[in-house]
C-alpha cells in the first residue's frame, strides 16, 4: 500500500490510500479518519451495481450506519440541478453537519459530491473512492469541485478538501475501454506536463495500459497521484504553479460546452485540447515538430481523436468536430474560467517536462490549430 499525506493548510491534513483490494478493509481505514458513524454514499447506477451493495455490506460491519442516493450517469448530470436534487434527498435524511459523504464514482460524481459536500450546512466531511482511472490519477485529487453550467463548464465550484481518498486500483478491471482511455490522457498530460521518464514508460507500456494490465496500471496510479500532490502542494489554490495542470484542458472543456456534455466524454475533449493547443504552441515556435509529433504519437490509440465502442456515436463525434462553428467554440473559450481580463489563457509545452503560460491567444490562432488538426485527422 502507497499512502500520500497531503497538508493544504496548517492545521488540516489528510490520506491518500492506494492499496489493491482496500474496499474489503475500508473501515480499518475510514475509522482514523472519521467520527460521526452516519455516512451517505453517492453514487451513479452502473457503479452502484458493482461495488455499492459491497461498499455498504463492509460499512455496516465495521459498525457504520450507510445510505446511498444514486443520481444519473454523465457530465450532464453535474449540474445545480442534480445538486438540488441531492440537498433535498440529505434534507430528507436530517444530514446533518458530521454526516460524511462518501463519493463512490468517476470524475461526475467526485466532482458533484465534493459540490454538495462544501455548500450543504457550510461544509460536510467528504471521502472520496474513485473508481474510474481518470478519477484515480487526477479529478480526486487536489481538492477541485464544482458543477457546469450549459455555458461554461466547472464554472461553479470551490476548493474542498476531502477527509480522505481511498484508491483500489483493482476495480480498474471492470472499466471499458474507453474508460481506461480517458484515464490515460489524464496520465498523459501529467507525464508531458512534469515527468519525460513518465512519458517514455507511457510510450512503452500503452498497449498493455489498455488492456489493462493491473500490476502496471497499480504503478501508474501511484506515480500519477505522486506528480500531480507535489504540484498541488505548491499552489493549492492555482495561483501559479498548479496552472499547469490545464495543459489540453481550455480547448477540451470548449469542446465539452459545444456538445452539450453528451457523446464526446471529457477525456476524448482533453485529448483533442491537447493536440490542438500542442500545434498553436508550434505555430508560435515555443515547441519543436518533433514534441508535437511525439504527442500526437502517444494519443494514437485514440483515432481521429476520440475513441468510441460504438462507432455510431464515434462517427457523430467525428460529425460534430467537422461541422464546429468555430467563431462559436472561440465565443465559449472567452467564458472559461482561467481567463484574466478577458484574454485567453492556455498552457502550452515548450519540451517533455516544461509548459508555460500564455496570456495573449487569439482567435485567429485557434482557428488556423483547429482546421489544420482536421486536415490531419481527415475530419474536414
Amino acid at each position: 500500500m502507497k499512502e500520500i499525506k497531503v497538508k493544504i493548510i496548517e492545521d488540516k491534513e489528510y490520506q491518500i490510500y492506494i492499496k489493491k483490494g482496500i474496499l474489503s478493509s475500508l473501515t480499518e481505514y475510514l475509522s482514523r479518519t472519521i467520527e460521526n458513524k452516519k455516512v451517505i454514499v453517492i453514487t451513479n447506477p452502473l457503479v452502484n451495481g458493482l461495488y455499492g451493495a459491497k461498499l455498504l455490506s463492509v460499512l455496516k460491519k465495521g459498525g457504520y450506519n450507510p445510505d446511498s442516493i444514486e443520481v444519473p450517469d454523465g457530465e450532464k448530470y453535474k449540474s445545480l440541478i442534480t445538486a438540488n436534487y441531492l440537498y433535498d434527498e440529505l434534507l430528507k435524511r436530517k444530514v446533518d453537519r458530521t454526516t460524511t459523504l462518501i463519493a463512490l464514482g468517476g470524475g461526475v460524481i467526485g466532482d458533484l459530491t465534493g459540490f454538495v459536500a462544501a455548500t450543504y450546512m457550510r461544509g460536510l466531511p467528504l471521502v472520496h473512492i474513485p473508481t474510474t482511472l481518470l478519477a484515480q490519477v487526477d479529478s480526486s485529487i487536489g481538492g477541485k469541485v464544482a458543477v457546469d453550467h450549459p455555458l461554461a463548464k466547472n464554472i461553479m465550484g470551490s476548493f474542498y478538501q476531502p477527509q480522505a481518498v481511498y484508491i483500489d486500483p483493482e476495480v480498474l478491471q471492470t472499466l471499458s475501454e474507453r474508460d481506461i482511455n480517458n484515464g490515460m490522457v489524464e496520465a498523459i498530460k501529467i507525464a508531458v506536463i512534469s515527468s519525460p521518464s513518465l512519458f517514455r514508460w507511457l510510450e512503452k507500456n500503452i498497449a498493455q495500459f489498455i488492456n489493462k494490465n493491473i500490476y502496471l496500471l497499480d504503478e501508474l496510479v501511484k506515480e500519477a497521484v505522486s506528480l500531480k500532490v507535489d504540484i498541488v502542494l505548491k499552489d493549492p489554490w492555482e495561483r501559479g504553479l498548479r496552472k499547469i495542470l490545464n495543459f489540453g484542458h481550455s480547448i477540451g472543456h470548449a469542446l465539452e460546452v459545444e456538445a452539450g456534455y453528451q457523446g464526446l466524454s471529457h477525456g476524448e475533449a482533453v485529448a483533442l485540447g491537447m493536440l490542438i493547443e500542442t500545434k498553436i504552441a508550434h505555430h508560435r515556435g515555443i515547441c519543436s515538430e518533433v514534441l508535437e509529433e511525439q504527442i500526437k504519437h502517444i494519443l494514437s490509440f485514440l483515432p481521429a481523436g476520440a475513441v468510441h465502442a460504438d462507432r455510431r456515436k464515434q462517427e457523430s463525434i467525428n460529425t460534430d468536430i467537422r461541422e464546429l462553428d468555430l467563431n462559436h467554440l472561440c465565443e465559449t473559450l472567452t467564458l472559461d474560467k482561467k481567463n484574466i481580463q478577458g484574454k485567453m489563457r492556455f498552457i502550452l509545452p515548450e519540451t517533455l517536462g516544461k509548459v508555460t503560460l500564455v496570456d495573449d491567444i487569439t482567435k485567429e490562432e485557434v482557428i488556423k490549430a483547429l482546421e489544420e488538426f482536421k486536415k490531419e485527422w481527415v475530419l474536414c
